[in-house]
């Protein structure tokens, strides 16, 4: 609920070193299927009960939950005419709606985001075998993410997730993201969500920094966003036994940074916990990043 993320405002973090300004947030039932398989709460209901909730809330970021295939682009353009300033993105789970990722019913829903000049945030997964081989044939596969966002190129579209699901699957959100800027065919963006949430060393961060520090077309870290996922990074008995797990993640990134791009590592961390984030979602900002 908005209740639990607001109190988390009011927690130290990092022996108070670190501060939450901002959330980015929407509604999980809009996402998380019923017994029917379809979404708990439609687009109208669920988002119209998180905006509300949001309106008189600085500290809270929503993007608005779209449904292709179950909803209609229609309710979300009437949420963006009513609330144009609070709405800051469209967020799709292609995997919930079991709906791959490049498929015509996501085409209204861009135009939208085309339109009104919003970002959208999609649910990235790269589908392995156990033993860890490609399947490719996942709904959330970031190849088909890139098709929909070649589409749109002057829409910011995030693979949330850079891939999860893996090592490998890592690897193929970072090349799927770093082939967009090479081609500079689509404004991709990733998010950490779930990246390399168990390895302190946080190598796939550190490999997805490198290349962005090292692309053809110059320095491009602004592609990549510090994420949680629901509620704060982990899930049921997983959360109560890992109580600090938010904070853990969040020290270890920073460490993994100071210690692989010295002098530089002040400035990254800034932009991907903070100016990055803030620079695509909150309008009306200095333009200096």
């Amino acid at each position: 609920t908005t209740k639990d993320v607001l109190t988390f405002f009011n927690k130290k973090i990092n022996n108070g070193k670190d501060k939450l300004d901002k959330v980015i947030i929407s509604n999980l039932d809009c996402i998380i299927n019923n017994e029917n398989k379809i979404p708990y709460k439609n687009e109208l209901q669920g988002n119209l009960t998180l905006l509300s909730e949001c309106l008189n809330n600085d500290k809270l970021i929503p993007l608005v939950v779209c449904q292709p295939g179950v909803g209609c682009a229609d309710n979300i353009e009437l949420l963006l005419k009513k609330y144009p300033n609070l709405i800051r993105g469209l967020k799709f789970h292609p995997a919930c709606l079991n709906l791959p990722a490049n498929d015509s019913k996501y085409l209204p829903y861009m135009r939208l985001a085309e339109k009104y000049n919003k970002p959208c945030l999609f649910h990235s997964e790269v589908i392995t075998d156990v033993n860890g081989n490609f399947v490719r044939d996942g709904v959330s596969d970031p190849e088909l993410i890139y098709e929909t966002a070649r589409k749109f190129p002057k829409v910011p579209v995030i693979l949330g997730h850079m891939g999860l699901g893996g090592d490998k699957a890592h690897e193929f959100g970072i090349n799927t993201l770093l082939n967009s800027i090479e081609n500079g065919d689509a404004k991709l963006y990733a998010d950490l969500a779930w990246v390399d949430w168990d390895n302190p060393a946080k190598p796939h961060i550190v490999e997805v920094i490198t290349k962005l520090l090292n692309t053809s077309k110059g320095d491009k870290t602004e592609r990549l966003l510090f994420g949680t996922d629901a509620p704060l990074g982990v899930f049921g008995e997983k959360a109560l036994k890992q109580k600090h797990s938010y904070e853990n993640n969040v020290k270890n990134i920073k460490q993994a940074i100071k210690e692989n791009f010295g002098q530089d590592a002040e400035k990254l961390i800034s932009r991907i916990f903070y100016r990055n984030s803030k620079k695509l979602f909150v309008k009306n900002l200095d333009k200096q990043v």
